[in-house]
């Protein structure tokens, strides 16, 4: 049975970030074996003077590290490990600010490691180590940001742009606009759960 990561970012009382991240795990269930991290329960480790200078010094090449310093990197290195023993990964979060909350932004940094999930060489450049995973980002937006020319998310290029470094390929199932168009609150959701269970059929045939 293929393992399956799941990672929420949905704080907000009345998620509907959490509805489309349940409707996802209420249909994979039985399909594959699912793991969950909350990101609100269990976050990530912001990048700080600490643990930065850890991690650039394992990105050049580093490794003997003291028992104190492997323990400032234990949370960096099981997020790595979650994502290295998982088929597929599916995080689900809501735009704020026209980006992913510092959260999301966080588990994206803990996990695009040298020599873990990227490599690199003077005579290739940079590989991605994670050929043979999917990845599906369920993102929630209150603007609809298909009706303005003006306004843009960046949260869907920034996470495309990760996952393609890593090697991941992915996809993207997007509720917008469930803020702006209140009136159609019910059809917006109704056809992101179409696309998790057609995603869903998909990836877990019977």
């Amino acid at each position: 049975m293929t393992q399956t990561l799941v990672i929420s970012y949905t704080p907000r009382k009345g998620s509907y970030t959490k509805v489309l991240f349940d409707e996802f795990v209420t249909l994979a269930k039985g399909k594959t074996k699912i793991k969950h991290l909350n990101l609100v329960d269990t976050p990530p480790d912001l990048l700080l003077t600490n643990n930065l200078n850890l991690i650039m010094e394992w990105n050049k090449g580093k490794r003997d590290f003291s028992e104190k310093e492997l323990s400032i990197l234990s949370n960096h290195h099981h997020l790595i490990e979650d994502v290295l023993k998982a088929d597929n990964i599916v995080l689900a979060f809501p735009v704020y600010n026209f980006t992913m909350p510092a959260t999301v932004k966080a588990w994206v940094d803990a996990i695009v490691v040298s020599d873990k999930t990227f490599s690199f060489s003077p005579e290739t450049g940079f590989t991605g180590l994670c050929r043979n995973k999917k990845a599906l980002s369920i993102i929630v937006g209150g603007f609809d940001y298909s009706s303005s020319k003006n306004i843009k998310e960046y949260a869907t290029s920034t996470l495309k742009q990760n996952y393609d470094f890593m090697g991941i390929s992915s996809e993207q199932i997007s509720a917008f606009g469930v803020d702006q168009n209140r009136d159609q609150l019910d059809s917006i959701l109704e056809n992101a759960k179409f696309e998790i269970r057609t995603l869903v059929d998909k990836w877990f045939p019977n």
